[in-house]
């Protein structure tokens, strides 16, 4: 009766979209491990991820957030190989990423096992993604970050950041250097892979030297005065709000952090 009882409860997330009632999933993760087998079953069932699916697709989306909180081990290797599943882009995508970083250090050799057998760069980067916010320290982690490095310095940049192995400096220095700089182009993401690669020598402890700084300062420039042009043309159609934290992304959309952005406003 009570895994009947534990199955119809668990049921009931198929009834809602982006929200669960706080009362639902306390009664949820009181089942604790009666509720696994339930959940894994709605997570694995890829016609619930669909739009017109019960609850709007959300339902495998709640099945991941709820197999995290519990902490199940027989959950790690469905929730590993669903994230194989889906593409960047999806909320079932970015709710498996959350959930399976908040497992730490468990989840890296099941996730080191799927990475082997991903077969496009948004599956390995899923993994990749996994495995650097895992906690892990595992040489075949490390390796395969240098290797996303060579392939997108951008990604690379940021998973190696996560994973903070002061080793990758080098890697991270060299890959600067070979990264192009591009100012003819007006994208307020130009240059982004300097810039990921720069936040991440500056978090693992690293300085840029007068002539990497120089190409840095270039390759900021161009997205200042795209800032700068964006923030004009806003000014004209409505107030502006009160200004976010300096670090914090601008609420125009730009891309940029505020810093950024900001700077271009006031060169004006």
């Amino acid at each position: 009766m009570a895994e009947r009882d534990t199955r119809e409860l668990v049921h009931q997330l198929l009834e809602h979209t982006r929200l669960v009632p706080s009362r639902l999933r306390a009664d949820i993760l009181a089942r604790g491990s009666e509720a696994v087998e339930p959940l894994l079953a709605l997570l694995g069932d890829e016609s619930l991820a669909r739009d017109e699916a019960p609850g709007g697709g959300y339902a495998p989306v709640h099945a991941a957030e709820l197999l995290s909180e519990l902490r199940a081990p027989e959950a790690l290797g469905p929730l590993v190989r669903r994230l194989l599943l889906t593409r960047p882009g999806e909320v079932l995508h970015d709710a498996l990423l959350y959930a399976l970083e908040d497992l730490g250090p468990a989840v890296a050799p099941l996730a080191l096992e799927a990475l082997a057998e991903a077969r496009t760069l948004d599956a390995r980067l899923g993994q990749l993604s996994v495995l650097a916010h895992s906690g892990a320290r595992d040489e075949r982690i490390f390796e395969a970050l240098l290797e996303l490095l060579r392939e997108d310095p951008g990604q690379g940049a940021l998973a190696l950041a996560r994973y903070g192995e002061p080793r990758a400096l080098e890697p991270l220095m060299h890959a600067f250097d070979a990264c192009p700089l591009d100012e003819d182009v007006e994208d307020l993401f130009a240059n982004q892979a300097l810039i990921e690669l720069e936040s991440a020598i500056v978090k693992l402890g690293g300085t840029l030297d007068a002539a990497r700084r120089e190409k840095l300062e270039r390759a900021r420039s161009s997205r200042r005065w795209l800032g700068g042009m964006l923030w004009r043309m806003l000014d004209s159609m409505s107030p502006l709000p009160e200004p976010p934290g300096r670090d914090d992304p601008c609420w125009c959309g730009s891309g940029l952090r505020y810093e950024e952005c900001h700077l271009g406003r006031d060169s004006r």
